[in-house]
């Protein structure tokens, strides 16, 4: 915000002259020199503003630079007029010399003080021959008007320069204890599940109701329910989808109707996706395993999820069944409105399937 007004101060006060300059006769003998200086000088604040602007700062090379020419042309330019227009308004460096010294009263740091008193000091030194004329008093009055909007715009400055370091650092706390609250909420959120699921079923394998064979499976279940819990983040955010995929596959009953259990592929998804995609997809992969159970006749079949190449996200169940002629089977009410719900939101669904050759649904919804 300073350095945008700042900018823009800079520039108002370079078109004051434009606006001044039909009313009067520019000296014939420094003509170029007044006009050439005031060239240069208009194109190097408008390459520093933009610079600062980029990088919301101006630093303390570009102050000393802004300074320096600031004095060469307070000095060079002012004694190429005849003394009695060198401190009027005719005079284009007036209006940018002050808004030198107001700049470097705010982003100056330690040396703010100097480079003032540098500023002001090269405007008298370069209008001084004024002092003996009519418009003499200008010559102070100029210098009087350069240092006290200094000294305000100095302590504005600064005042809002802290004010604004305040409200970053209050930012920065509260986005920090928002991080804190939302990982505490997680980690509750997280001891919940592990009691209510895995630590419930090493409960009852430890308790030895089962069969060695079942407590593999058990354990295998488990393992890749927590596999995805833990895995499946992005940027430290939990994918929802994933979530909701591992819960719906631990908990189908294809995991014990199916010899094999349900094998689960699940890569890291995206975490922002719509709750009603998430969804959508999440019951459509539940009615493809219920299909698998009831039709497939099968020991054989994988849940995968994965992140598409343009950012949106593939679910499939595949299983090495009896498969079916899709042609010539009518889709049931599952298919219709829970697989194929995900259409509704702008997804799409495809059934690959032939006899003997399994089945694979797979749904899409590209974001």
């Amino acid at each position: 915000m300073l350095v945008r007004a700042l900018a823009a101060l800079r520039g108002a006060q370079f078109l004051l002259w434009l606006a001044v300059l039909p009313m009067r006769t520019l000296p014939d003998r420094h003509t170029g020199v007044i006009v050439g200086g005031y060239v240069v000088a208009a194109l190097f604040a408008a390459v520093m503003f933009g610079v600062g602007i980029r990088r919301r700062f101006l630093s303390s090379r570009w102050i000393a630079a802004d300074v320096a020419l600031a004095v060469l042309y307070a000095v060079v330019v002012s004694r190429s007029y005849p003394p009695a227009d060198a401190a009027s308004i005719t005079n284009w460096v007036i209006p940018p010399l002050c808004g030198v010294t107001v700049t470097a009263a705010i982003y100056g740091g330690r040396h703010r003080f100097p480079a003032v008193a540098v500023v002001v000091s090269s405007w008298i030194a370069g209008a001084w021959p004024a002092l003996g004329t009519a418009n003499g008093q200008e010559l102070i009055s100029n210098a009087t008007m350069m240092t006290v909007f200094a000294g305000v715009a100095g302590l504005t400055g600064r005042l809002l320069l802290r004010a604004a370091h305040a409200a970053d650092s209050a930012t920065d706390r509260a986005v920090r204890a928002e991080h804190q609250a939302a990982r505490s909420k997680e980690r509750a959120e997280q001891a919940l599940e592990f009691h209510d699921s895995v630590q419930a079923t090493l409960d009852m394998i430890a308790s030895g109701r089962y069969p060695e064979r079942k407590n593999r499976w058990l354990a295998q279940r488990e393992a890749d329910f927590l596999r995805v819990l833990t895995t499946s983040r992005t940027n430290g955010d939990r994918a929802e989808l994933a979530t909701a995929l591992a819960r719906m596959i631990r908990d189908h009953p294809a995991q014990e109707l199916i010899g094999g259990g349900v094998e689960s592929r699940i890569d890291t998804l995206p975490s922002d996706l719509p709750a009603d995609v998430v969804e959508a997809l999440t019951k459509g992969a539940r009615e493809a395993l219920t299909n698998v159970v009831k039709y497939a006749r099968t020991d054989e079949v994988c849940v995968t999820a994965a992140t598409t190449e343009r950012g949106g996200v593939r679910v499939a169940v595949i299983d090495q069944g009896v498969g079916f002629d899709v042609a010539n089977r009518s889709p049931g009410l599952g298919t219709t409105r829970s697989i194929k719900r995900i259409t509704e939101l702008g997804g799409a669904v495809d059934i690959d399937s032939a006899p003997g050759e399994g089945t694979t649904v797979e749904m899409t919804w590209a974001g």
